[in-house]
């Protein structure tokens, strides 16, 4: 047998094979609402493999847990920041798995989502078009899933909800791209921008006027208080860098995901951004368009 030819063996080597696409998940909380994780890989640009891992409410088992009638569940793409791991965002993920959400959150180059902005469509797709007996198979609805980033990954959020395929977009201490700004306005998806009072990094006067300009249905939400990092696992960051936040990393967190829930529940019905239900969280400005 002859030998295969070197390019052969170098696309070999720079493809690798997938892992298999998991059947179930590993338990993360039992209770009230058990949910789950599973890490899937993704063929992207033909050599490339993207880890996307996804939580989702499941039984006590793994197996993705679905409403009495069987419909299939709404779904958020989830991008972190530019230098912080997608597991820094693990306990927002999880927090809306247990309301109902199948959350997908995908790798990048370095941890910067500008190196593969498309990554967040190829989460889409493994969303809409899993494989074949895999648990996400039938489980999200394929018109009912948004697309949210924090900080640069808000920035290439808005970029991937511009190219479509997405029905809601979240900026978390985030805003478009300058460079989007003649496209912003044919932005035809409910959007929600949420700052936080206390950002040093995404300072609130340049959210408020980028928020400004998104097309209704929009809303901005400040969250007094609240700083950069307090988006992610640790406010260290803030603290050593003198931007110390004036309420606990826990509240932050449980308004974040409070204040997110409402509008994804609201927007992925076709009912606005749900700025007055929005308006019921404390320590909430909330500014509807």
């Amino acid at each position: 047998m002859k030998p295969a030819p070197l390019f052969l063996l170098l696309l070999s080597a720079l493809s690798g094979c997938a892992l298999p696409a998991p059947t179930s998940g590993t338990l993360l909380r039992s209770g009230p609402t058990p949910v789950s994780s599973a890490l899937f890989q993704v063929r992207a640009r033909h050599t490339d493999l993207i880890d996307v891992r996804v939580l989702f409410p499941s039984d006590s088992e793994g197996h993705p847990a679905r409403p009495t009638g069987g419909e299939p569940l709404p779904a958020l793409v989830l991008v972190h920041g530019g230098l912080v791991p997608p597991e820094d965002y693990y306990w927002l993920a999880e927090s809306l798995a247990a309301r109902g959400y199948v959350v997908a959150l995908p790798s990048h180059p370095l941890d910067l989502p500008f190196f593969a902005i498309d990554n967040g469509h190829f989460a889409r797709e493994l969303l809409t078009s899993p494989p074949e007996g895999s648990l996400l198979e039938g489980l999200v609805h394929p018109t009912r899933i948004a697309v949210a980033g924090h900080s640069l990954g808000g920035v290439v959020s808005a970029k991937l909800a511009l190219d479509g395929g997405f029905a809601a977009l979240a900026l978390l201490a985030s805003y478009p791209d300058p460079a989007d700004s003649g496209r912003i306005p044919s932005l035809a998806i409910p959007s929600l921008s949420l700052a936080g009072e206390r950002d040093c990094l995404s300072e609130l006067p340049r959210v408020r006027e980028d928020a400004s300009r998104l097309p209704a249905p929009s809303v901005l939400v400040v969250l007094q208080g609240v700083t950069h990092f307090q988006f992610t696992a640790s406010d260290r960051r803030d603290v050593e860098d003198g931007c110390a936040p004036t309420v606990p990393l826990d509240t932050a967190h449980e308004r974040i995901t409070e204040v997110l829930s409402r509008f994804l529940h609201a927007a992925l019905a076709g009912q606005g951004t749900g700025a007055d239900d929005i308006r019921q969280v404390p320590g909430t400005e909330v500014t509807a368009r």
